[in-house]
């Protein structure tokens, strides 16, 4: 017995609908399948190269120049990536990225390989370039997952993206504290505990780190390749100038201040956390803490596994009405853990500071996803995105430009108690409009 009218002029719509389903969950899997590939090979060139620099160069100071400049560069190419996000194919986008990164990381391994080992410059390129990818990536990442979803999943498919994202991550922490400092046969102290190793693995070099962050691109590349999806938000293509295009995501935003004022202030947990990642974090390890790669590959392990938590609980805990709420609660959690660090010494502590700063970002990020994805139109999210990252980036060329000075490297404390009084900007600013924000959500 049906309990619906499944007339022949209602069976093809019902059949498309739910093949459209299927096939949407299928693209997703491919998609968060190729992310987790070529994002755990990124995820240890981007712990390599800053740890290369503070290790083995002695030259943190020029890796936080080389940041700096890239952050500044940023501004413009995110201003554009924001049109293109909008305007061709998400799935075209990821597969000219993933061309693009394999071009380069194989290109310069194989320099590498040929000539005993790699020149500075090429080693900063790598980031640079992986960095510059990570503009496009993530905001085309988020789009295509709004534009592949019913609304009532968006908060699932944010936790689910962060937790694909942190697991890449973690997977990426174990990876290079193997690979950055290489296994000695015989007991190994980990976390306190002395550990039997029957085998020796010898470290790394740089050019054989990029030769295999090169092949896990064309990989992810074979996958998205592979990838089909019926949209779920309708786009159309937009044939305006690239000036008007870039003003589209200003003025919606101008038309929806508390948008811009959310969208804005709850980032400030993630400018603090790249910030802490690539600028404080290889010389607090290396200099204040005088722990190994090990280390550092660890404590990014649990940022990382903290994040995956978010992933599970942050959704759950925060509802709907909740995320604004929610934000607030991240951003005084971030501000709390880097309140630690600004006197801590140990070891052990630093692993749980990271592992609180790992579940506050990715909880402040699905929050904070889930809530634009409710507000701003598929169509402009791309252009959208740019205009907050516009902020973002400013914020973080600030603070390195400020943080990567002699007093800050000499006194890092100082360094942490300025990422702490951010964070507490952001959720005092958020507390401020909590009403208004609240009754957006609502409406």
């Amino acid at each position: 017995m049906e309990l619906y009218d499944t007339s022949d002029t209602q069976k093809p719509a019902i059949f498309a609908a739910k093949t459209a389903i299927l096939q949407n969950k299928a693209a997703l899997f491919r998609l968060f399948a190729a992310n987790t590939i070529s994002g755990a090979a990124q995820g240890i060139s981007m712990l390599a190269v800053p740890w290369y620099f503070a290790d083995q160069l002695k030259q943190i100071t020029v890796f936080n120049q080389i940041y700096a400049v890239a952050t500044l560069v940023s501004l413009f190419w995110g201003l554009y990536a924001g049109t293109l996000i909008d305007r061709y194919s998400r799935k075209g986008i990821f597969l000219a990225e993933n061309l693009v990164g394999a071009l380069v990381l194989l290109g310069i391994a194989a320099i590498g390989f040929a000539q005993g080992g790699l020149p500075v410059f090429l080693v900063a390129m790598v980031f640079v370039v992986t960095f510059f990818n990570y503009n496009i990536h993530y905001p085309a990442l988020y789009a295509f997952a709004q534009e592949i979803s019913s609304p009532k999943d968006y908060g699932k498919i944010t936790s689910y993206l962060e937790i694909q994202g942190q697991f890449t991550n973690a997977l990426a922490g174990g990876l290079a504290a193997v690979l950055l400092s290489g296994i000695t046969e015989g007991s190994v102290t980990w976390l306190g505990y002395t550990l039997h190793v029957p085998f020796a693995f010898e470290r790394w070099s740089m050019q054989q780190v990029f030769l295999l962050d090169g092949i896990t691109y064309l990989l992810s590349f074979v996958l998205i390749l592979s990838i089909r999806y019926t949209p779920q938000a309708q786009r159309h293509t937009e044939k305006m100038p690239l000036y008007h295009r870039v003003k589209a995501g200003f003025i919606f935003l101008h038309n929806n201040p508390m948008l811009l004022v959310f969208g804005n202030f709850s980032y400030f947990v993630f400018v603090t956390t790249m910030v802490l990642n690539f600028v404080l974090m290889p010389n607090f390890v290396k200099n204040y803490l005088a722990a190994s790669a090990n280390a550092y590959a660890i404590g990014d392990a649990a940022f990382a596994v903290g994040a995956i938590v978010a992933g599970l609980v942050v959704a759950r805990l925060f509802s709907r009405q909740a995320t604004v709420l929610g934000s607030i609660s991240m951003a005084l959690l971030s501000a709390s853990a880097f309140g630690v660090l600004m006197f801590n010494r140990q070891v052990g502590v630093y692993y749980l500071m990271t592992f609180l700063l790992g579940l506050a970002n990715a909880g402040a990020r699905i929050l904070r996803i889930t809530y634009l994805f409710n507000h701003v139109p598929n169509q402009i999210i791309g252009r959208t995105g740019s205009v907050f990252q516009v902020a973002n980036v400013l914020m973080r060329f600030g603070f390195i430009g400020l943080l990567s000075g002699a007093f800050f490297v000499a006194h890092i404390e100082y360094a942490f108690l300025t990422m702490s009084l951010l964070c507490l900007t952001g959720a005092a600013v958020l507390a401020f409009f909590y009403r208004r924000l609240v009754a957006l959500h609502q409406s």
